[in-house]
């Protein structure tokens, strides 16, 4: 082989080896948590301003999260759960959607992605959840009614604050090693006008 080949065969290979390996990100030590933020709660319709409802009116809600992944390497989310609440007067709150989102969701290293939630929530629905905690008080089922007619008002209104708490579970698909990371996380929300 003459000289000038070999050279240039070999600034070949230096400069692939160099090139090649500029985009190489070092191997994580740790997973570090995927940020989970409320970026919105939709009401995407209508309902009528004021009693009588009736058992089947729907009121339909979209939560939109944004997951951040601060990893150098793409995250997975194996599991998000969480519950969307309105205040009743108890310490429970009302529930209005509990979801946990299929696994597989995978989060750009450095980079976020958005995750949306749309439930109905069911106006003849809330009775039980409300009668089991007592919301009543004094007044027993009458009491009931009553405040399930409230809350639907100000849920139609735009008056409610909602109050979210969940979980998310995550884990680096390259580096199974590092096992899953899981993290709470709390969040109010007060509901735009529609």
């Amino acid at each position: 082989m003459n000289k000038k080949a070999l050279i240039l065969l070999m600034v070949v290979v230096f400069g692939l080896g160099i090139f090649g390996c500029a985009g190489v990100k070092p191997t994580p030590s740790q997973i570090l948590p995927v940020k989970v933020t409320v970026d919105s709660v939709e009401r995407l319709n209508a309902i009528a301003a004021k009693p009588p409802f009736q058992g089947t009116d729907v009121l339909v809600y979209r939560v939109n999260f944004k997951l951040s992944n601060p990893n150098n390497v793409v995250a997975k989310v194996d599991d998000l759960y969480f519950e969307a609440k309105v205040d009743d007067g108890t310490s429970d709150k009302a529930i209005i959607q509990a979801v946990s989102i299929p696994s597989n969701y995978l989060v750009p290293a450095g980079g976020e992605i958005m995750w949306s939630s749309t439930e109905p929530f069911l106006y003849g629905g809330m009775l039980g959840q409300l009668i089991t905690r007592g919301v009543g008080g004094a007044d027993g089922m009458k009491g009931v009614l009553q405040k399930r007619d409230e809350i639907w008002t100000d849920l139609g209104a735009d008056k409610m604050k909602f109050f979210i708490d969940g979980n998310i579970t995550t884990s680096l698909p390259d580096f199974p090693k590092l096992g899953i990371d899981r993290q709470q996380f709390k969040t109010e929300f007060a509901m735009p006008k529609l």
